[in-house]
């Protein structure tokens, strides 16, 4: 074996350890942090202003992630760097969490949180499109998120009763589980990057300030690429539908169901865990055999039934367990479509820059819909927002499969 074929399977042994490692040490973080508007709720009870403001800060803020790794392409040698500082950032406040008890506060920790774990998305993929070939890279990507969720079954057997029986408990799990994240960064430091990368040649000279430009290089990207313009469409569609309806689900579990931290967790971490674990396998295979539009259709479709099913918990509180199910499967799809869609989409330019655009529209959706879930209410009530949310995402599966011209992931293959 030539020393840059070592080099190049060193490089790859490395990147895997420290995405496993990551996976392993934050998906505890990642379990809690997905209960984090139910204990707003249940545990310090939020009004519901307070939790429309956490809903769309955590997608609004992504304007400012998209900022973090905009120059990226440009400066491509700060890809690792970029990252580590993300990730670091992300989980400091909550180290804070045993020693203040204030839902503002509290928001304030979960803003930053989203803040920077969205931005260090971009680099990551990056990082991991460098140093993993398409094959290697999906497989990897796809078990990683088996083992989150693998992880996340476990959990689900003890936490909700520990959240019942003891008050605040939730507050030093949280920062245990920071910790515990952080210790990933020992690991990052050892994943290398090729030598002398350059910047991507697809991209436009600077004409404008570093506020303006990435917005213009976003512009240029989506006309010159109509195929990833539908694909942000349609996403945008469905991650309407899901944030609307953000602010109306916690008070729905709370207000109407009066579910428990153990009812909660026994749906989102088993029974969503199932739906993910099951299908994962499906959706990867999916990607090479499947148009991404009629992929993303699927994905829209299966979080739609979510709040469809929801509404039958009135009756028994194990459809709730049935619409995690389904929300499961769809987010197994969603996680490979959406994070991976930068790596399809690239060709052999820097991925950077499309996923980036994947966090811009998030944070776009996010400055109207959960503000707008959450004015509505005041108004109506949470069963019929659930079905607007459900009509919506409707609206949005219709969008992707609608005839175009679009390129079969299968094709795309040759582009990473």
């Amino acid at each position: 074996m030539t020393l840059g074929g070592k080099m190049e399977k060193k490089g790859a042994f490395s990147t895997r350890l420290a995405f496993i490692w990551m996976q392993i040490a934050t998906e505890p973080f990642l379990a809690f942090y997905t209960l984090l508007l139910f204990i707003l709720r249940k545990d310090l009870n939020a009004t519901p202003l307070q939790i429309s403001v956490l809903a769309t800060l955590r997608p609004v803020l992504s304007v400012l992630s998209f900022y973090w790794s905009a120059n990226l392409l440009r400066e491509r040698s700060k890809l690792l760097s970029n990252f580590m500082g993300a990730w670091v950032l992300s989980f400091i406040p909550f180290l804070c969490l045993p020693f203040i008890q204030n839902v503002w506060f509290v928001i304030l920790c979960a803003g930053v949180y989203q803040l920077f774990s969205r931005a260090s998305i971009p680099s990551k993929m990056e990082i991991l499109k460098l140093n993993l070939e398409k094959e290697p890279r999906e497989k990897l990507f796809a078990r990683l998120y088996v083992i989150g969720f693998i992880e996340s079954i476990g959990l689900g057997l003890f936490v909700g009763k520990l959240l019942d029986f003891y008050d605040g408990s939730w507050q030093i799990l949280f920062a245990v589980a920071a910790i515990l994240s952080l210790t990933s960064t020992f690991i990052q430091m050892k994943i290398p990057l090729p030598q002398n990368l350059k910047a991507d040649e697809n991209v436009l000279p600077i004409t404008r300030n570093r506020l303006l430009q990435p917005i213009i290089d976003t512009i240029y990207l989506m006309r010159s690429r109509p195929d990833f313009a539908r694909f942000q469409w349609g996403f945008m569609i469905g991650g309407f539908a899901l944030m609307f309806m953000t602010p109306a689900i916690h008070i729905y579990y709370v207000d109407t169901l009066n579910l428990t931290h153990d009812n909660l967790a026994i749906a989102r971490y088993i029974w969503m865990g199932i739906g993910v674990v099951g299908t994962s396998f499906l959706w990867r295979r999916g990607i090479s055999r499947f148009s991404i539009n009629r992929l993303t259709a699927a994905i829209i479709f299966g979080f739609s039934l979510f709040p469809f099913i929801l509404m039958f918990a009135k009756v028994s509180i194990f459809y709730v367990n049935i619409a995690f199910l389904f929300y499961g499967i769809a987010q197994a799809g969603s996680h490979l479509v959406w994070h991976l869609s930068g790596t399809l989409f690239a060709k052999d330019e820097d991925s950077s820059k499309f996923s980036s655009v994947n966090i811009l529209m998030v944070g776009v959706r996010g400055l109207v819909a959960p503000v707008l879930g959450g004015i509505c209410c005041s108004f109506v009530s949470p069963q019929a927002i659930l079905v607007a949310g459900f009509s919506i995402g409707l609206i949005g599966a219709l969008y992707m499969l609608r005839p175009s011209v679009a390129i079969p992931s299968a094709q795309l293959k040759q582009r990473s």
